[in-house]
């Protein structure tokens, strides 16, 4: 299901608010920790970053009322494990909105390739 940062939920309050807004959340890094979901992450547990894995801009788009969508895909030219991804609002550094962990290790060699869709549904309580 993955998890809504701490992070995450301030800079849409900053957002909505006009104050010191952030860049937009287009980027999806993926990484190989599985350490449990937590409000308080800041970044992935180990983030990928060799053999075609490093964070990349996303495509991102509004599909209807309270629906968004993120969608990248990654080119491995070597061996990598992902376990974890998330959303930044950089290409480096910057802000985690989401984290999401997955149940068992994904295995991919040189030549494989992993894509990655997030659909956000924001609902009224």
């Amino acid at each position: 299901m993955g998890t809504i940062t701490d992070q995450g939920y301030e800079n849409m309050a900053r957002f909505l608010n006009g104050v010191s807004p952030p860049s937009p959340y287009t980027y999806i890094a993926n990484g190989s920790d599985a350490t449990a979901e937590s409000t308080g992450h800041t970044t992935l547990g180990a983030e990928n970053t060799l053999y075609g894995s490093a964070r990349k801009a996303a495509t991102c788009s509004y599909t209807a009322l309270g629906i968004s969508t993120r969608n990248a895909v990654f080119y491995f030219t070597g061996d990598v494990t992902v376990r974890e991804y998330g959303i930044f609002n950089a290409s480096s550094g910057g802000r985690m909105l989401y984290r999401r962990v997955l149940s068992t290790n994904r295995n991919y060699v040189d030549a494989d390739s992993m894509e990655v869709f997030i659909s956000h549904s924001y609902a009224r309580a």
